[in-house]
């Protein structure tokens, strides 16, 4: 059995798979919000509740070094030597939480993405993967063979780079509340609710008193203006959503610059799958809108992973990879 665990800023989910061949069987599942528990200690300890695994695989949302993370949006501290101590398991990896996306691409069937542009597949190209949800990852997929192998990164908190008048307004609203705004200040669930809240300011609209109270119920603006603007409800939330998308695509074009990932850009995260209908409309031709290199990002062929489970099945993968961040001895040598 093999033990895997994709920790996210809100969710923690787990589980245990048995390896049959090139597929994966699900033995166990569970998902928890992430703050309901101390750390993955905690949560595997009672998850795995007696039963024995001999490898581990886990996925971070935070830089992983020397198999060392400390997460961005939780206050824990993983370091795989002691997930293997503590959990009595041999070989632990640990890996960023876009690596174990990465690496989880391709465990999915085709079905599990939605195309927003089919394109032109380099075979030998590489890939890109952003994906927005409690924060904003990034990674560069590199070709290894028909597949990928990916490399993590901290791009969601490179400077965010206004492209108009409208979002120049936005940088300047933003700066003069946090010094720096990255990209994660904008493209993730807080960053919708931040962005809507500039929307409403700048369209001098009151807001509607059922928006209001629907939020106050939520305790988070970002689902629910969601729902407002996929239902056409308000036409703030609808400005909102579409600026969201463009900035979220205009990164992603620039993600796709860097790692020339002719073999596809893939999005990621829990924010895509929910917001299809304006991501179709509005996300490729921002994405596109590069000037000379517009005709190669449209040759990219563009897909949304639709399967949350994509990061947990990534680190059952990356588990049994060589060379990832793993813990550098095993419990009985202590």
């Amino acid at each position: 059995m093999i033990l895997a665990g994709d920790a996210g800023g809100t969710n923690l989910r787990l589980a245990l798979f048995a390896r049959e061949g090139g597929s994966f069987t699900t033995l166990d599942e569970k998902r928890m919000p992430s703050r309901s528990v101390s750390g993955i200690v905690e949560a595997a300890r009672a998850f795995l509740n007696g039963r024995h695994v001999e490898t581990a695989g886990f996925g971070i949302a935070g830089p992983v070094i020397r198999g060392r993370s400390q997460a961005t949006n939780l206050p824990w501290i993983v370091d795989a030597a002691e997930l293997s101590r503590e959990l009595s398991i041999p070989h632990v990896v640990l890996v960023n939480d876009l690596a174990a996306n990465g690496w989880g691409l391709s465990a999915l069937p085709e079905s599990a993405f939605h195309v927003i542009n089919a394109g032109v597949e380099d075979p030998e190209g590489n890939g890109a993967l952003i994906s927005a949800g409690t924060g904003l990852g990034e990674a560069v997929l590199v070709r290894e063979g028909a597949g990928f192998r990916p490399l993590p990164s901290e791009g969601g908190h490179t400077s965010f780079a206004p492209r108009n008048d409208h979002e120049i307004e936005l940088l300047r609203a933003l700066l003069a509340r946090h010094g720096h705004v990255s990209y994660e200040r904008i493209l993730s669930g807080p960053g919708l609710g931040t962005l809507y809240r500039f929307e409403r300011e700048r369209s001098a609209k009151p807001e509607p008193a059922w928006l209001t109270e629907e939020i106050r119920a939520a305790g988070d603006p970002a689902p629910v203006v969601s729902k407002a603007a996929l239902e056409e409800r308000d036409d703030v939330c609808q400005a909102t959503l579409h600026r969201f998308v463009r900035i979220y695509a205009a990164e992603a074009g620039n993600l796709a610059l860097k790692a020339l990932a002719t073999g596809g850009l893939f999005v990621g995260g829990g924010i895509a799958p929910k917001i299809l209908p304006i991501l179709t409309e509005s996300f490729f031709t921002a994405f596109c809108d590069k000037g000379r290199f517009a005709q190669l990002l449209s040759r990219i062929p563009v897909k949304v992973v639709k399967d949350e489970r994509c990061a947990l099945l990534g680190a059952a993968l990356a588990s049994m990879v060589p060379g990832v961040s793993r813990s550098p001895r095993t419990p009985q040598e202590g």
